[in-house]
């Protein structure tokens, strides 16, 4: 379950989450093809489970992990899902149905708008909406989520034009309200779907992988 809660800001983990949109952007987008997108996030969100079954059933093993990753890790993480563990699931469940520019708008969405909203929500985040959200990080999602779905339209599908505009505009919407509005579903498995789900009418039929 995800929840909404004001955690302590963790600069290390902004930059993991940055860095690992842009890091499965670049493989989408250079190296691999739909199939081969379709095996690496089936075998991501695969080592990613089996992590989370077994450092269950061996306390020792979770505390050697939570160790690991003590840099990026919330201390919730210890006995709930972490956000990787989700995010590669919401890859899973949109890699085998969506075309590329969709999933990229999806990935640098949730990338770049969920760490935006966090800086900006604690620190100018005057206007409280819901689930412990305020509009100031809301609006910064937005934002920044835009910027990043035109620029990455803009290097690697420029063919798109005004219609890669409005599906980054989309994209940036759907994934703020939907990052707004969670709270029993986890937004890093739930903004991707979301996201590529409402881009997806936008682009549909236009670009394959």
């Amino acid at each position: 379950m995800h929840v909404a809660v004001r955690r302590p800001e963790n600069l290390y983990r902004s930059a993991q989450h940055v860095f690992s949109a842009m890091a499965v952007l670049l493989l989408i987008e250079t190296l691999l093809d739909h199939q081969g997108a379709i095996v690496a996030s089936t075998a991501f969100a695969t080592f990613a489970w089996t992590l989370e079954i077994t450092r269950r059933r061996w306390p020792a093993w979770n505390a050697i992990l939570m160790r690991t990753m003590g840099l990026v890790a919330h201390e919730h993480e210890a006995y709930t899902v972490n956000s990787a563990t989700w995010m590669g699931t919401g890859l899973v469940m949109i890699a085998p149905f969506f075309s590329l520019p969709t999933c990229a708008l999806a990935l640098v969405t949730l990338g770049f708008g969920d760490p935006a909203a966090g800086f900006v929500g604690r620190r100018f985040g005057r206007h409280k909406l819901v689930n412990n959200r305020s509009l100031e990080g809301t609006i910064a999602y937005a934002a920044v989520a835009f910027a990043a779905g035109v620029a990455t339209l803009t290097i690697w599908h420029p063919t798109l034009g005004i219609r890669g505009v409005i599906a980054a505009a989309v994209a940036a919407v759907v994934g703020a309200l939907t990052e707004l509005f969670c709270r029993t579903i986890d937004d890093n498995f739930a903004v991707p779907v979301m996201v590529a789900t409402a881009v997806g009418l936008v682009l549909q039929g236009s670009v394959g992988w």
